[in-house]
């Protein structure tokens, strides 16, 4: 087959590790020729000289999505683009990829906010970002509602997307970790040696609102009335995100490490001692899947979504209420015991995730199915 694969509308956070994985895992697939269209962000994590002849990167010089007149710049583009490359079907693992040409089109779903609206985060904000995520949702759905597949990652999600797209096929597929947790790695994580006593918690997270993490300075006041000074809170903000996040009264207990290529990831594990996600969305945060990997025992929000995903694997805390997390950081950073019975409990749901290599699979064979499909129908009519 011809496959394009979309990934020019993809900012930035799991969409590009997704991406990243699924290109990388196309190597193994001769028989097919995949056309990536991809902006710097993807490419810049890429090593393009390894990458085999049957896969050929395309730059795209803007992001379809920051405005309606980029939207209709990259229809015209990609319909050029494609009449070039005559596909037999498109692939886009971040979305919906702004993008229908008369192909099956197979598109990744993961935008929590449309399929959990109990999420405690619509009381947080105003009515402007209420009336904004209304129309976004109106706006991104009709692209959904076109596709000819869809593949979300947790069943969860499938049954209550389906709610919104009726008719179109979805297809759960679980997220997974990039294969670079599933090799020996040896790299430096970049972080200061560690203080005697001294106990991590990794947020590898943009800082999204959804995200909530500036809760973390409301935890880090409440562990400093405690006198638990040695826990400290790693990052990944870009500076300028830092510099405006920052408070001068929990920067002691905050290593912000800035963005890191994936490469890297593991190695940020692997010097931290547990993973931290106070987020109020997700429809799967690979995170979680990495900190099972890494066997580091996780804590995270007791909302519906980190149950599906982490089951018995973590430490779960309200994330509006610093006091709780706090109560459940002090508790895993004392307690030993929990931290292995958390780590094991992650290992055992580890196993229920696809490997990349199945993920892959998964969304090729859709892909493959439905052009088969379109073409025996065409042969029939004509």
């Amino acid at each position: 087959m011809n496959i394009i694969i979309n990934a020019a509308s993809i900012f930035k956070g799991g969409a590009e590790q997704v991406a990243h994985s699924f290109i990388n895992e196309c190597a193994r697939y001769p028989e097919h020729r995949f056309h990536v269209f991809l902006r710097e962000n993807i490419r810049s994590q890429l090593k393009p000289e390894n990458l085999p002849v049957h896969i050929q990167l395309y730059d795209i010089p803007f992001r379809p999505g920051t405005s309606l007149w980029h939207v209709r710049k990259a229809i015209r583009l990609f319909d050029e683009m494609g009449k070039k490359v005559e596909p037999d079907a498109v692939i886009s693992t971040g979305g919906h990829g702004f993008w229908k040409p008369d192909v099956p089109v197979v598109g990744g779903f993961n935008i929590p906010h449309y399929v959990y609206p109990e999420s405690p985060y619509f009381k947080m904000i105003g009515v402007k970002h209420k009336l904004y995520w209304k129309l976004k949702k109106a706006f991104d759905l009709w692209f959904y509602r076109r596709l000819d597949a869809v593949v979300v990652q947790t069943e969860d999600v499938k049954q209550r997307l389906q709610k919104l797209i009726p008719g179109v096929p979805i297809h759960a597929v679980s997220n997974t970790v990039n294969a670079v947790f599933l090799d020996k790695n040896e790299q430096d994580s970049g972080l200061p040696s560690k203080k005697e006593g001294e106990f991590r918690l990794l947020t590898l997270s943009a800082n999204y609102p959804h995200k909530n993490l500036t809760v973390i300075h409301e935890v880090i006041r409440e562990l400093k009335r405690r006198g638990q000074t040695q826990i400290r809170f790693v990052l990944t903000l870009p500076h300028e995100v830092y510099e405006i996040f920052r408070q001068p009264d929990t920067e002691s207990q905050i290593i912000n490490r800035g963005p890191i290529p994936i490469g890297q990831c593991p190695a940020l594990y692997r010097d931290c001692d547990a993973m931290f996600l106070p987020t109020l969305l997700e429809c799967f945060s690979a995170s979680y899947a990495e900190a099972m990997k890494m066997e580091r025992p996780i804590l995270t929000s007791d909302l519906g979504f980190a149950h599906t995903v982490c089951g018995e694997a973590a430490l779960y805390f309200d994330p509006l209420n610093a006091a709780e997390i706090a109560d459940r950081v002090e508790e895993v950073a004392a307690d030993g015991g929990l931290r292995n019975q958390l780590t094991t409990a992650g290992l055992e749901e580890f196993k229920k995730l696809k490997t990349p290599e199945e993920r892959a699979d998964a969304f090729i064979q859709i892909a493959a199915e439905l052009a088969g499909k379109q073409k025996t129908e065409t042969i029939q009519t004509n």
